[in-house]
């Protein structure tokens, strides 16, 4: 299993050369079971309606490019229980990272899954913490 940073995983769907990932990132994550947060289906679809905001898309071209999420594996890992949110909280901000990408690093962390993203404050608390990361 591979945790995957829904930021990554909107711009390899948008196909953006100067943002997603290399081909070999997603070789890797295609022939794996994706494991993310429960928030990771909503920051997918944000992504897409600042697509159709920004002018990248039109609103027609969100449902065909949405339904290739359905081709991949994906698994969600438990939702943050309340008697965590001071602590989720409180590594935020240690790691200058929002809750949200903070969820990300301590999935992989806690379950010891490699983390695909191209972040760069996730990936130097990733690797504070011992994480494994894609791309390398």
């Amino acid at each position: 299993m591979i945790v995957v940073d829904a930021s990554l995983f909107a711009a390899w769907l948008l196909e953006e050369p100067d943002h997603g990932p290399a081909d070999a990132v997603w070789d890797i994550v295609s022939a794996d079971t994706m494991f993310v947060p429960v928030h990771w289906p909503n920051e997918v679809a944000n992504a897409l309606r600042r697509a159709v905001r920004t002018k990248r898309l039109s609103a027609d071209q969100i449902a065909p490019i949405a339904y290739q999420v359905s081709r991949f594996k994906i698994d969600f890992a438990a939702v943050t229980p309340p008697e965590q949110i001071g602590r989720l909280a409180l590594e935020a901000l240690e790691h200058g990272l929002s809750t949200y990408d903070m969820v990300y690093v301590r999935v992989a962390r806690d379950h010891e899954y490699p983390l695909a993203t191209i972040d760069r404050a996730m990936r130097e608390a990733a690797g504070r913490l011992n994480v494994q990361l894609l791309p390398e």
